[in-house]
């Protein structure tokens, strides 16, 4: 098959990947007290989700004010040392950990136990959706490279990426908590190009969220095809889209697969 693209830029979540999580449920925290309980940080689950979200917003605001751009990425694990730092009651544990600073913890085999063990948890389904590694395999075969510019949390994401078996597909990942910043942050996407040196012309950005995959597309003048995996309505997508591409780049127009399919998008990119 002869394609018009050299490049392909995948969203994941949502896009090639079908996934469900829920970090709301009471019982979801209290697992997660009784970890941070292993190492010596005493809360209840509804303090620990309060400190939780608390720190995440903190942390947010701050990289924003940092780097001076309004879509910031933290890094969660950032988040999770903290916690165990700034909990309200400590108790005496011989654990070493209990004696790590913040940076060490960020960085420690403790914080990527504690990621598997939160998204285990917290999520209930992971699949890829129908015809994903036979659209990646067609694009393989027919020479194009296929990129991941992901909003998602690197110590998450790398290991769905190896159960889903995606991982090898990918001739560069991004994800946004190894950027600091996420779609539609349009420096986001120019590091990509830039760092692979690939022109606007021979890429094509494909998503379902039509602010953050649509919108950064807009952003740098990359083409975009919109997967509808979310089955909005069509006024619902038109609605959505004209708030985006009007913020971005008047008269931008992206292909749209109503169906949410990733197959169609091979017919989209053939060359007739």
């Amino acid at each position: 098959m002869n394609l018009k693209y050299d490049n392909f830029i995948f969203d994941l979540y949502g896009t090639l990947v079908d996934i469900h999580t829920d970090e709301n449920r009471p019982e979801f925290w209290k697992e997660i007290a009784g970890f941070y309980s292993c190492y010596g940080a005493d809360y209840t689950p509804e303090q620990l989700q309060q400190k939780y979200f608390d720190f995440v917003m903190e942390q947010e605001h701050e990289l924003a004010y940092k780097l001076a751009i309004n879509y910031p990425e933290i890094r969660l694990e950032k988040v999770f040392a903290k916690l165990l730092i700034k909990a309200p009651v400590h108790h005496d544990t011989d654990s070493p950990v209990a004696d790590m600073t913040e940076e060490e913890l960020t960085d420690s085999q403790w914080a990527k136990d504690l990621s598997n063990i939160f998204r285990t948890l917290s999520r209930d389904k992971l699949r890829l959706y129908p015809g994903v590694k036979e659209t990646l395999d067609t694009i393989k075969k027919s020479g194009g490279k296929i990129y991941l510019l992901s909003n998602a949390q690197g110590l998450f994401t790398r290991p769905e990426l190896e159960i889903t078996g995606l991982t090898k597909y990918f001739d560069a990942i991004y994800i946004s908590s190894e950027n600091q910043m996420k779609k539609p942050q349009p420096q986001y996407m120019k590091k990509l190009l830039d760092e692979h040196k690939l022109t606007t012309t021979s890429c094509v950005m494909i998503g379902n969220e039509i602010q953050s995959d649509i919108g950064i597309a807009a952003a740098c003048k990359v083409d975009s095809i919109f997967l509808n995996t979310d089955n909005l309505s069509a006024i619902e997508m038109r609605a959505r889209l004209s708030r985006v591409i009007d913020g971005y780049f008047k008269g931008y127009k992206p292909e749209m697969v109503v169906s949410g399919d990733i197959r169609e998008i091979l017919d989209i990119c053939a060359v007739n």
